[in-house]
């Protein structure tokens, strides 16, 4: 079982701990995010930069979430370690189109249902980047270890949505702060839930769709 205080105070001290780290990577993948983002608002100027950066955006997406799996497991990532994930691309791809996919589909039956996935279905992306699953086997685990879980994490991904709000309420600047501890504390989630329930964690093998 998780605490919602102890996950936040953990990813707080954790961030602290690795302050240099965690400052370059958060602030790299913030600007990379904007840039990407802003070709993306603008379908008449999607051009093969924009492609680009995108492409890179979601890299360095991955080996973020990877260098915070790496230090909460007690090891001592470096910076460039955040442009190494690329051979998981597709994978993370995968996942990213298919778990809106299927809340959309569930918020189309009703709602409730879509409500219920996005939860369950939560950490498909984060497993896929721990374990290098396949999209549809890391979405089953998700699945699996969130069991008896669902209104804890409701709360957990409330109170994560409302501490990058703050972040990003303070003039976007917050978010060097606020995603970085909630990214943290996401991980320390995932970890938690995994302890308790094996699959594709302790007994990892490479998958496809």
């Amino acid at each position: 079982m998780f605490s919602i205080k102890e996950s936040i105070k953990y990813g707080w001290e954790k961030s602290k701990e690795h302050m240099e780290l965690v400052l370059f990577t958060t602030l790299l993948i913030l600007a990379v995010g904007s840039i990407a983002g802003g070709f993306g608002e603008n379908q008449n100027e999607l051009s093969l930069i924009g492609i680009i950066a995108i492409i890179f955006g979601i890299i360095i997406k991955i080996g973020y979430n990877k260098i915070f799996l790496r230090i909460h497991d007690g090891e001592i990532p470096k910076f460039v370690d955040i442009f190494k994930e690329y051979p998981i691309f597709w994978r993370y791809l995968g996942v990213s189109i298919l778990y809106p996919l299927v809340i959309l589909g569930g918020l189309i039956l009703i709602i409730i249902p879509g409500i219920i996935w996005a939860v369950r279905f939560s950490f498909s992306p984060i497993i896929v980047i721990d374990t290098k699953s396949g999209p549809v086997a890391a979405m089953k685990e998700s699945y699996a270890i969130t069991k008896d879980n669902f209104w804890k994490l409701v709360l957990f991904f409330i109170v994560m949505a409302l501490i990058n709000l703050l972040g990003l309420i303070l003039f976007g600047v917050g978010l060097i702060v606020t995603l970085p501890v909630s990214t943290m504390a996401y991980v320390l989630v995932y970890r938690k839930l995994t302890e308790a329930k094996a699959g594709l964690i302790t007994n990892p093998s490479p998958q496809t769709i």
